[in-house]
């Protein structure tokens, strides 16, 4: 495997597992909103969450797949997960 897609592969992995995890509190989020409405606050910023992991999942996703078949999008999917990652930093960045 190339280095590039040894990366991709670790960053699709990475953000697969934070995805799997934001949405498992959603869930449970969901089922205790009932008993616990001091959790309604926070579920704005988690479904955020959620749906930017989702996000930069799809796209390192879909770099690692074009990377590993050599396609000929595969040099525009890697400057959309690059782009993806650097929003995603950008987000999360200490003001």
């Amino acid at each position: 495997m190339r280095p590039l897609a040894v990366l991709n592969a670790i960053l699709f992995g990475s953000a697969a597992a934070i995805t799997f995890g934001l949405c498992a509190v959603l869930v449970i989020y969901l089922v205790l909103q009932g008993r616990h409405p001091q959790l309604a606050t926070e579920f704005g910023p988690l479904l955020r969450s959620s749906g930017m992991f989702a996000a930069l999942s799809i796209v390192s996703g879909l770099s690692l797949y074009s990377s590993l078949k050599e396609l000929n999008w595969r040099w525009a999917a890697q400057i959309a997960m690059w782009v993806a990652v650097a929003l995603t930093v950008a987000f999360y960045w200490p003001r």
